[in-house]
């Protein structure tokens, strides 16, 4: 009932409060509108509208003027009934003002007459909202700012004798400066008529685009020509009478006593380091206007040197939060039976102090998405960011320099003013400009003086996107900061740097470097090591070798059992990523019983060795221990369906029960081959039509559905399942170019041929590599090649006893066969059996 407004007006006002009606109805909500005529049951319908609705508003014009004697002598009944969370608004229009409104109607919130019809439809969303969202609004790690900005409001009239009207607040997208907008209006200007206007302008916004949005606000959409004819106007003034222009239409604002907030990405200053002219202007004039108060919204911080000495404006930088502030965040908006505290933790690292990733973030696990997945594979939140920071990178706001600056502080947790200077050898001042035009963009920080950083966020960015500029200078970094060491300067705050960029280089930290490695430091290389291999398209083997070998320094180390398991367990994983056995790290954590040495060997036997009895050994043990419980059913069912073993499959997937594999696209595709490999045909079509494919980055549902369509030769249907699987980030690639290969053959096209047997058999992939050159021959109409490549899958599935049947059906109508009565006769005995065993071998397990 909260979200219902009712609007009560007489009938020959409904002209005007349509026009309020219509902007309130964008939000999405249900309103009621009602006409209330003087007359039989008056009061009863506004008994009804207030006890239904969350706010009930009142349009008291001259034609109501003589319609409120029998609401006031029932006024005592109607306040009986309203609870607390309804709000009565009133709103004199046509002429009435707050002084000619009934004594009674004062009690209540109102407008004013000033108020045009944006100013009320705002006033009644600002209502609604706070109504809706009672008790839920939540901003948190911006406690100090928000001190520091109610400090600087309230002081500075005694200080400089005069108000602070102008605040800009910037920092990157979805670091929360309209939330702390918000927060400033209800705080710091808490005396003010809250509701007032949020102006979204464009990215490089000029001066007309704030004069037409103020005016459309103020007096309604103007036609094309009307438009037209403004600008025309306006635009040749000079940046004097602009500001005088834009300084008219804001007194309104001022004058019914509401803050404004502009929000433009780029709009308050461009490319150059000055004001905009107009802007300049704007700032001095308007000290006049005592009443107003601007927020802006902004990319760019203004240019400090512009705005000294002038007491009516301050600015303030959104910078990240701490990791501790994302996950009491997180911990305030996921859903308790989500809440992960151990994984939340771990997110928290990955979203890097920026608030919008931990609403994205909380959104995904909120709708169901696994938080050990997320943990695992960050791509989602990778992706969110990168969209977050595109439009910088993308066009044409940083040049190389910049760029340059940003790839190696993405790379190294800080760097000093003198070492990038030694880097990048480009002009002192030069750099220094370039330096603080970054952080003006909120790209760069800077920390303990001259060491500068970048915002998690831009640094995951940057070592995601940036490689071709940073890998070049991380060679110069080593070699100037080694260049120091040797005559003396050791810049302690460097070594963490130091040891970053020896092993980026030459892969391995040199030994005279090792004693300056820590657990923690170690620790911190091995994880960014990680990140930046993982986001490698193609081939990283290479990368998770190198992670694999400077993880195995942790068994030098005297640490805790804690960190050095999650050291050693972060390069065994990047071993097997690679190919590699990991013996030296699985014997190390076998003699100091670290439990994830189970996972580790059984991870190894299924990805690399192939030995599911050997996979599924090791991970029902690594279950049993508790560890990993998410990431080892997974792997041990898909274990079990290799092998064929369905039941055992389905016991392990139910561990999880109902909800938490309905949640995991993955899940729910291993519950329904397990099903399938069982002939429960009914159940598995029912799970299937359950599956959705949305956020599904790993491509299973079209990749599931393309399998059924070739099953089913619908291969137009196959294909393009296979296309939007191939969009998916986290897609098997060899999955899709199997189905793709089989898919082509079947139409006649075997040019994937030759390169999909090559990559099945470099990953131990033989039987699909053997099925599709049978399915090839078929085709072909070569039964006798088909054979022999079937014969070398010693376990078929359901696809390779279809392509069996197809060459049987072919060589049973070869002339040599068809007049021998005995080979004939074997061939439908062949057929018979396959039939047989076509209903009960399972299809596709191989795929688990």
């Amino acid at each position: 009932m909260n979200g219902n407004v009712f609007l009560s007006h007489s009938s020959k006002d409904k002209s005007l409060v349509d026009q309020i009606y219509k902007r309130l109805d964008a939000s999405g909500t249900f309103y009621d509108i009602k006409t209330i005529n003087p007359g039989g049951g008056f009061t009863e319908e506004m008994k009804r509208g207030i006890s239904e609705s969350g706010i009930f508003v009142l349009f008291h014009s001259p034609n109501t003027k003589n319609s409120w004697v029998e609401f006031e002598v029932n006024l005592a009944e109607i306040e009986n009934i309203k609870s607390k969370k309804n709000r009565i608004l009133v709103c004199p229009i046509n002429g009435e003002t707050h002084n000619s409104l009934p004594d009674w109607m004062k009690s209540y919130m109102t407008t004013t007459e000033q108020y045009t019809i944006s100013d009320i439809s705002r006033s009644i969303l600002h209502i609604l909202n706070k109504n809706i969202t009672q008790n839920k609004s939540k901003i948190v790690g911006r406690e100090e700012i928000l001190d520091d900005i109610h400090l600087s409001t309230i002081q500075a009239l005694p200080k400089h004798g005069r108000p602070l009207q102008h605040i800009v607040l910037s920092g990157i997208p979805g670091m929360g400066r309209t939330t702390v907008a918000s927060k400033i209006i209800s705080r710091s200007f808490s005396m003010m008529r809250q509701g007032g206007p949020i102006f979204d302008l464009p990215d490089m916004a000029e001066a007309v685009d704030f004069y037409i949005a103020l005016k459309e606000d103020l007096d309604g959409i103007m036609s094309k020509s009307d438009l037209a004819e403004q600008i025309q106007r306006f635009s040749p003034l000079s940046p004097e009478e602009q500001a005088k222009a834009i300084a008219l239409q804001v007194d309104h604002w001022s004058e019914i006593n509401q803050p404004i907030v502009f929000k433009t990405r780029w709009g308050l200053r461009d490319r150059s380091i000055q004001l905009k002219p107009w802007l300049n202007e704007f700032f001095r004039i308007t000290t006049e206007q005592t009443g107003l108060r601007v927020i802006y919204v902004s990319e760019r911080r203004l240019p400090d040197d512009e705005i000294a000495g002038r007491a009516n404006i301050a600015q303030f930088a959104i910078n990240e939060v701490s990791q501790t502030a994302i996950q009491v965040l997180l911990n305030n908006i996921v859903t308790p039976r989500y809440y992960d505290s151990q994984k939340v933790e771990i997110l928290s690292r990955l979203i890097g102090g920026h608030p919008a990733t931990a609403h994205h973030t909380a959104l995904l696990l909120n709708a169901g998405r696994n938080a050990d997945t997320l943990t695992a594979n960050p791509d989602p939140i990778m992706a969110f960011q990168a969209k977050a920071l595109k439009s910088i990178f993308s066009g044409e706001i940083l040049n190389e320099t910049q760029i340059k600056i940003i790839s190696l502080l993405g790379v190294f947790p800080k760097l000093s003013f003198r070492m990038i200077h030694q880097v990048l050898e480009i002009e002192e001042k030069t750099l220094s400009n370039e330096i603080w035009e970054l952080i003006d963009f909120s790209l760069l920080q800077s920390v303990d003086a001259e060491y500068f950083s970048c915002p998690d966020m831009v640094a995951t960015h940057s070592r995601t996107n940036l490689q071709s500029f940073s890998q070049p200078l991380l060679i110069k970094v080593r070699s100037k900061i080694e260049e120091n060491i040797e005559h003396g300067e050791m810049d302690s705050q460097l070594v963490s740097a130091l040891l970053i960029a020896a092993i980026e280089t030459s892969g391995e930290i040199p030994e005279e470097l090792s004693n300056l490695l820590t657990s923690s430091s170690l620790l911190a290389i091995v994880r960014s090591q990680f990140d930046r291999a993982r986001s490698i398209k193609g081939n990283n083997r290479e990368e998770f070798a190198s992670i694999y070998k400077t993880s195995k320094l942790a068994m030098t180390m005297r640490v805790s059992d804690d960190a050095i398991e999650q050291i050693l367990f972060t390069g065994g994983d990047s071993a097997i990523r690679a190919g590699i056995f990991p013996k030296d790290i699985i014997d190390f954590m076998e003699r100091n019983a670290l439990p994830s040495v189970y996972y580790l060997r059984g991870s190894y036997e299924f990805h690399v060795s192939r030995d599911m009895d050997a996979a599924i050994k090791n991970l029902r043990q690594s279950l049993s221990l508790k560890h990993f419980k998410l990431r080892n059913i997974r792997l041990l069912a898909k274990a079990y369906i290799r092998n064929q073993k369905f039941s055992e499959a389905l016991e392990t997937l139910n561990q999880l029960g109902k909800n938490q594999i309905q949640r995991e696209t993955g899940l729910l595709i291993l519950k329904i081959r397990a099903l399938r490999g069982l002939r429960l045909f009914t159940e598995a079509t029912e799970l299937e039509a359950t599956l959705k494919p949305g956020g599904d980055e790993y491509g299973e549902v079209p990749l599931f559905r393309a399998g059924r369509y070739l099953r089913e030769m619908k291969l137009d249907l196959a294909q393009e399942e296979l296309k939007i699987a191939r969009d998916a980030p986290k897609v098997n690639q060899l999955s899709c170019q199997l189905l793709e290969c089989a898919v082509r053959i079947e139409a006649g096209d075997a040019s994937l041929l030759p390169a999909t047997v090559e990559f099945s058999n470099a990953v131990n992939r033989h039987f699909d590599a053997f099925q599709l050159q049978a399915r090839h021959a078929v085709v072909e109409g070569r039964w006798v090649d088909a054979e022999r490549f079937l014969s070398q899958i010693t376990r078929k599935d359901y696809f390779d006893l279809q392509i069996e049947k197809r060459c049987l059906e072919l060589k049973i109508t070869d002339k040599a066969i068809s007049r021998d009565l005995v080979a004939v006769e074997k061939c439908k005995e062949r057929l018979d059996e396959v039939a047989r065993l076509s209903t009960s071998s399972p299809e596709g397990y191989r795929d688990a």
